[in-house]
């Protein structure tokens, strides 16, 4: 009894898919603005009294669904072997479809919050910003330092609305992080696409799992854009930081 062919198995690399992915991926930065905005209009005419964070999810949920559809690259990985070296060299225009979404649902998450995106150069920034703090958390390696990336302007991940902090930045400090736009991009990919090897697995059951993952991953970002565009969190005022003369004392009506 003879054994089946012997298919080549395909070698992967996932550096060097990354470097074919950068040449897609730097150009998904810049959005339509005007798609976004009759997004959220659209959303808040329906819903006209409900809070911006309520509306995150509604507003974002085709970005979610397209992201995910994007696994559909891998689908040649249901026949083993050469199906999957298919996969693999598509996976690149997948990183980049998904990149393309998580940028789409930043800015519409920054509009929902009222900021004014229409200074192309602050927005890249916040978005950069965005996609530099979903790569931290996305991270399992250790191998993403921010402070490598941003150097002093590390600071700003994590903090409340840091859209307020970038937008007081000087053009200087604003190009310093411009100017590290390919290593955002970069440690970004490397944080996403490794898991979406799981696409790689044959028979259906890749294509499901990094369907998945990348719903984690477009959460992940939304959840990094509010912190950036939403508004600081409110201080709390207690009688005695409240200056004297605001403060009434109750006393006999004269």
């Amino acid at each position: 009894m003879t054994s089946g062919p012997n298919l080549p198995k395909p070698e992967f690399d996932i550096e060097a898919t990354v470097e074919r992915a950068m040449a897609l991926i730097n150009r998904t930065l810049q959005p339509s603005l005007e798609d976004a905005r009759k997004a959220v209009d659209k959303a808040r005419a329906s819903r006209p009294l409900v809070a911006p964070g309520d509306l995150v999810s509604p507003v974002t949920r085709g970005n979610r669904m397209r992201a995910a559809r994007a696994v559909s690259y891998s689908l040649p990985s249901i026949l083993p072997g050469f199906g999957t070296a298919i996969s693999a060299a598509a996976l690149p225009v997948a990183l980049r479809e998904v990149l393309k979404e998580a940028v789409s649902a930043a800015i519409k998450v920054g509009l929902l919050h009222d900021r004014d995106l229409d200074d192309p150069e602050l927005t890249r920034i916040a978005v950069l910003l965005v996609l530099t703090e979903g790569a931290v958390k996305l991270d399992k390696t250790g191998r993403i330092r921010p402070g490598a990336i941003l150097g002093r302007h590390a600071s700003l991940l994590g903090q409340p609305a840091s859209y307020d902090a970038l937008a007081a930045l000087t053009a200087e400090e604003r190009q310093e992080i411009a100017a590290s736009q390919s290593e955002i991009i970069r440690a970004w990919a490397l944080a996403v696409g490794p898991p979406l090897l799981a696409g790689l697995l044959p028979f259906g059951v890749g294509p499901m799992a990094a369907a998945n993952y990348v719903q984690y991953v477009l959460r992940n970002t939304i959840t990094a854009a509010t912190g950036v565009f939403g508004p600081a969190a409110p201080v709390a005022v207690t009688v005695e930081t409240i200056p004297g003369s605001e403060v009434q004392q109750d006393g006999p009506e004269s």
